[in-house]
């Protein structure tokens, strides 16, 4: 069997590996007993011979596709080299509980701590449309988060955010998923996964770029979407140079921190309603949710977030309640900092 799975080429999905027709789950499970099955997005391809599965496939639904309303809108940004996917929560199955979830979530694990040659490769694809199935690449754990939203009854449902990055192979041949899961042998892997299982070295799609792993969240929000550079200057100017929380005024320690992440909302990346000058240090806090601003303006700060630096816990958590004054030309509108924080498990 000689296919392959090419970035950006559509599928044919029946639902069942049986149909001769079929080009997804027939193709993945190939001469295994035992393979995959048409279970939702989140899927394993089960080994023969570890717990651990052969591979991860997960599948995202384009808007209208699937038969259950989704609040969760994953990123395809494969143009850029970086997936964002929402994991399996409902009010009825925790995050935290939930068996897929479970299964991503190790394989994130086991790449923080450097158990690379233990993470199954993962094979991302988007439903443009009933019966059809577009690969977007091979990937690789990047990051997680937990965020949240409101249901109808008003119950906030947290749930994990997993961010991949793709890596730079156009196509990926099916036979290496049944030699992992008969052999767990990875003799016809791309290049690619090799190097990053030895390495941790992340090649990523299209340009073949090496990631620096201490960088990639804002290495995302440059890709996703950039600023001007008038847009810049301008809010530097309304903050007299400035940074919100601590009045450092070094322009190289400055940064424009977003209160709608540019990389889930390009269209408010030069609102000037939804940023703050913050220094670089307190970007990344904010950018963590370390700390947050509520919609009166006032410093809130994670329960769990206890620094040891003085200047940290000077800045922030002795400040927690204090209301920001801003700049008479800066105007930060409310609702968005309410839907920021309404993604906060803690607050």
């Amino acid at each position: 069997m000689n296919h392959r799975f090419r970035v950006g080429e559509r599928y044919r999905d029946t639902g069942s590996f049986r149909n001769s027709d079929d080009q997804f789950l027939r193709w993945i499970r190939g001469p295994l007993d035992s393979g995959i099955k048409n279970t939702g997005g989140i899927r394993t391809l089960g080994a023969d011979r570890s717990d651990t599965p052969a591979a991860l496939v997960l599948v995202s639904n384009d808007s209208g596709i699937s038969q259950h309303d989704d609040p969760w809108e994953d990123t395809l940004a494969v143009n850029a080299g970086y997936i964002s996917y929402w994991g399996d929560a409902k009010a009825t199955n925790p995050y935290d509980e939930s068996a897929k979830n479970k299964k991503i979530k190790t394989a994130f694990d086991r790449t923080a701590s450097g158990r690379r040659e233990d993470v199954p490769p993962v094979f991302i694809f988007r439903k443009p449309e009933s019966g059809v199935v577009e690969f977007c690449g091979l990937c690789v754990p990047e990051h997680f988060e937990v965020r949240s939203y409101q249901d109808d009854t008003g119950t906030q449902i947290p749930n994990y955010l997993f961010h991949f990055s793709i890596l730079n192979t156009q196509s990926v041949p099916v036979s290496w998923l049944h030699d992992r899961a008969r052999m767990n042998d990875d003799g016809r892997a791309p290049d690619v996964w090799t190097h990053w299982v030895e390495t941790g070295e992340v090649s990523q799609w299209p340009t073949g770029e090496t990631l620096d792993q201490s960088g990639q969240v804002r290495r995302y929000e440059r890709s996703e979407t950039v600023v001007s550079d008038a847009f810049r200057e301008d809010m530097f100017n309304r903050y007299g140079h400035a940074c919100t929380m601590t009045g450092i005024q070094e322009s190289d320690l400055l940064d424009l921190a977003h209160i709608l992440p540019r990389s889930q909302h390009p269209d408010l990346a030069e609102h000037p309603e939804n940023v703050l000058v913050l220094n670089s240090l307190h970007h990344r806090a904010f950018d963590a949710a370390l700390f947050t601003i509520d919609s009166d303006y006032r410093i809130r700060t994670s329960p769990s977030f206890d620094p040891a630096h003085p200047f940290l816990r000077e800045t922030i958590l002795e400040r927690q309640g204090e209301q920001l004054a801003f700049p008479s030309d800066v105007q930060i509108r409310p609702s968005f900092l309410e839907e920021l924080n309404t993604g906060l498990s803690w607050l």
